[in-house]
């Protein structure tokens, strides 16, 4: 298991031009927001599980953009925006969450029997929380697994 998840700091200024010139963009515009040290599958399971609890993190107003982004790029892409701050933050505090619900969560959805997971898990809720504290009314936070 493994691939790797970034949290990249934009301003929302520079979102249009990563649909033409992505790496440039990023390079030249991108900030990292947080680390996850644990592989991007983690993430791409804890994403479905938060939005069965009512936090959706993978809607946007750049639905169209990170679609696109995703085909073209082979990766799964998010943009977290200050709604998602402003709607979730509170609600990500690792400390609402049991490790054990989220690696019975993850086994199941992923038809393993991962020991460890639920901690991955949760530092994954952290660095989501994480990303989303650093947004201001002017940036958005590019997420990818791939």
């Amino acid at each position: 298991m493994s691939t790797v998840a970034e949290f990249i700091r934009l301003a929302a200024t520079a979102v249009e031009q990563l649909s033409t010139d992505y790496d440039s963009t990023v390079q030249q515009h991108g900030l990292a927001a947080a680390r996850f040290n644990w592989s991007g599958y983690v993430l791409a399971t804890l994403l479905p599980y938060l939005e069965e609890h009512g936090i959706d993190l993978m809607q946007s107003p750049y639905e169209a953009l990170t679609t696109q982004l995703s085909r073209t790029r082979g990766a799964t892409i998010f943009i977290f925006t200050p709604a998602h701050k402003s709607a979730y933050s509170d609600r990500l505090s690792p400390a609402q969450f049991s490790a054990d619900d989220l690696r019975d969560y993850f086994n199941e959805f992923n038809e393993t029997d991962e020991a460890e997971i639920g901690q991955a898990m949760l530092d994954g809720i952290t660095s989501i929380r994480q990303s989303l504290a650093g947004l201001d009314a002017d940036s958005v936070i590019l997420f990818s697994i791939g």
